[in-house]
């Protein structure tokens, strides 16, 4: 089997070129491609980790203070589990650490009974009861909490708790906790760093404290427990209450405890490639889409629209419309202008040609023209000398046979008439021809007062001259037949009914005669047999069929001829049968001369 190109399906030569430069171009294209993903790519990894390092320095102070928060927390717990929680031991460690720190400014042990005993406040708090302190003995675990009017000091504080167990059987004995002052977290949290704003998550997403409003924060849906954070920390980008995008970076500030969260304003990204962002390795398809654009527009202003040009002036090549013929290329290129000029020369030559054949053509059918009149002049005069040999001899079969000869004469006289008169050498109207050579035939045949009506109907046909000679000869022959034995049926009637008519694919041509008593005398009955023998050959030229029906009333003679090319115009035929005279049917035939 052929084995089938890729490009064969691509019938358009501009599909074709495209398909090309695709292919030209296409390493180019994925090297582009592959190199700027990578681009891409390192630039975000390089945002990513400056955005999470910059976070991470704007609290810095943030993560210095809670871890102090949480060590001093458990410093405090062991000190109060090792002197007491209810000692006075206890409450003087608790007082005397939060008057030499003035980042806590409170500190306590509470027992698991949810009373603190121990305080740096000295006085009693019974935290029994209080959700965050029975979410504590039921997950006991280090926790940050927001209290905006702490119970033991009296002020926003941001308590640190964390559980303190007896060393010895590892038993949970209470939890020690310290606080910071809310408004020095709130203060640091606000301050400016380079248009990053801060807040303070737990970990399950409660905001401990923010640079802005909280509900923007809380609008941003980040719970860290629910959220996978690698140690690089968790970025993604977000819709903002404002309807603005930014960048958000979520990063553990204590481990599974207190969380940072920056939000970054996309202006202060440093490494993110701005023209396209994420879709910058579209960037190199854009580019081989608008080279390939450029390329078929180049193409098709160069090459295309000529060979456009000179492809419609060819397939509208007309020799009636020659000035539409030639192509007149503009500004083409030298290659495509020279074949243009070839295809103009060509043309030229072709017009000429044609030219030369066209005056050649009608000398040749002047010259058959005066050949055909030629020849009908001599068979003219032929029929002329029969005739004046006619007139020497007396009435009889002799006198009979020279006049039928003289009729077969005429017969092909008219024919030759009929093709040096017509339209056109190569065609001849049938049933003109038929018409003018039977009712002559039957204008001699038939005497003035005979009284038989004949009926001639002819369908609009064009024959080959070769075709329409033997046809009109067997219709004269036949005819003349129908003449010399048409009879008068008792009622006084006599009548010759001659057709010629297309039915389905063939030629039918039908001669009918009444029959009963002779019209003729019993002389012009009298033959030679010669008109059996020429109906039987002009039937074998044709290839034709014959069927003879002969009944008591009447005698049909039907001819079907199948191997006849039809060259008939209907709509030419029809204006030609609008000349011709009504008086074809069931016409009594004038006196003969």
């Amino acid at each position: 089997m052929k084995r089938r190109r890729p490009w064969q399906g691509l019938t358009p030569l501009w599909m074709r070129l495209a398909l090309l430069l695709s292919i030209g171009v296409l390493p180019l294209g994925v090297v582009a491609v592959v190199q700027t993903a990578a681009v891409v790519a390192e630039a975000e990894r390089l945002e990513r980790s400056y955005i999470l390092s910059r976070t991470l320095r704007a609290v810095g102070a943030e993560r210095a203070l809670l871890r102090r928060a949480y060590g001093s927390a458990e410093a405090l717990g062991a000190t109060a589990w090792s002197v007491g929680s209810g000692t006075a031991a206890c409450e003087n460690a608790m007082a005397s650490f939060t008057a030499a720190n003035d980042s806590i400014v409170f500190a306590g042990f509470i027992d698991t009974d949810g009373v603190m005993r121990c305080s740096s406040a000295r006085a009693e708090v019974d935290f029994a009861g209080q959700r965050e302190w029975e979410s504590f003995i039921a997950d006991p675990r280090p926790m940050v909490n927001y209290n905006a009017n702490g119970a033991a000091s009296g002020q926003a504080v941001l308590v640190v708790s964390v559980p303190i167990y007896d060393p010895d059987t590892g038993i949970l004995v209470g939890a020690s906790s310290a606080s910071l002052p809310g408004a020095l977290i709130s203060t640091l949290i606000n301050e400016e760093f380079d248009g990053i704003r801060l807040a303070l998550l737990d970990a399950d997403g409660r905001v401990l404290a923010a640079s802005s409003e909280v509900e923007e924060i809380e609008h941003l849906d980040l719970v860290p427990s629910a959220l996978t954070i690698t140690d690089g920390g968790h970025t993604r980008d977000v819709r903002l209450l404002d309807g603005q995008f930014a960048q958000v970076v979520l990063v553990p500030l204590i481990e599974d405890r207190v969380y940072v969260v920056g939000v970054w304003d996309g202006g202060n990204q440093a490494f993110a490639v701005n023209l396209f962002g994420t879709t910058a390795p579209l960037f190199p398809i854009l580019m081989w889409l608008i080279a390939l654009g450029v390329g078929i527009f180049a193409i098709d202003r160069l090459v295309l629209r000529h060979l456009n040009l000179l492809r419609d002036r060819m397939s509208g090549f007309s020799v009636d419309q020659p000035d539409d013929s030639f192509a007149m290329l503009k500004e083409a290129p030298p290659e495509i202008a020279e074949i243009a000029e070839t295809y103009n020369r060509m043309v030229d030559r072709i017009l000429g040609d044609r030219a030369d054949l066209a005056e050649a053509l009608d000398e040749k059918e002047l010259l058959l023209r005066e050949v055909h009149h030629r020849v009908k002049n001599n068979l003219q005069m032929i029929a002329s000398m029969i005739n004046i040999q006619i007139r020497s001899v007396p009435e009889g079969n002799a006198r009979r046979i020279l006049k039928r000869m003289q009729d077969r004469v005429m017969g092909l006289s008219s024919i030759h008439k009929a093709l040096y008169a017509g339209n056109t050498l190569a065609r001849v109207r049938a049933d003109n021809l038929l018409r003018d050579v039977l009712q002559n035939t039957l204008n001699i045949g038939l005497p003035a007062g005979m009284q038989v009506t004949t009926d001639m109907d002819f369908d609009p046909i064009e024959l080959d001259p070769d075709q329409a000679v033997p046809l009109t000869l067997l219709a004269s022959e036949l005819t003349t037949n129908a003449v010399k034995y048409v009879g008068r049926h008792e009622d006084g009637t006599a009548f010759i009914r001659i057709a010629f008519k297309r039915v389905d694919d063939d030629l039918v041509l039908q001669l009918e005669n009444s029959i009963g008593t002779p019209v003729q005398d019993q002389h012009a009955l009298d033959g030679t047999g010669l008109g059996a023998h020429l109906i039987e050959a002009f039937v074998s030229q044709l290839n034709a069929e014959i069927e003879i029906d002969s009944g008591q009333t009447l005698y049909r003679v039907r001819v079907m001829c199948s191997d006849l090319i039809l060259t008939a115009d209907e709509d030419e035929n029809q204006d030609d049968l609008e000349d011709e005279d009504d008086d074809d049917t069931n016409v009594a035939l004038p006196r003969a001369s």
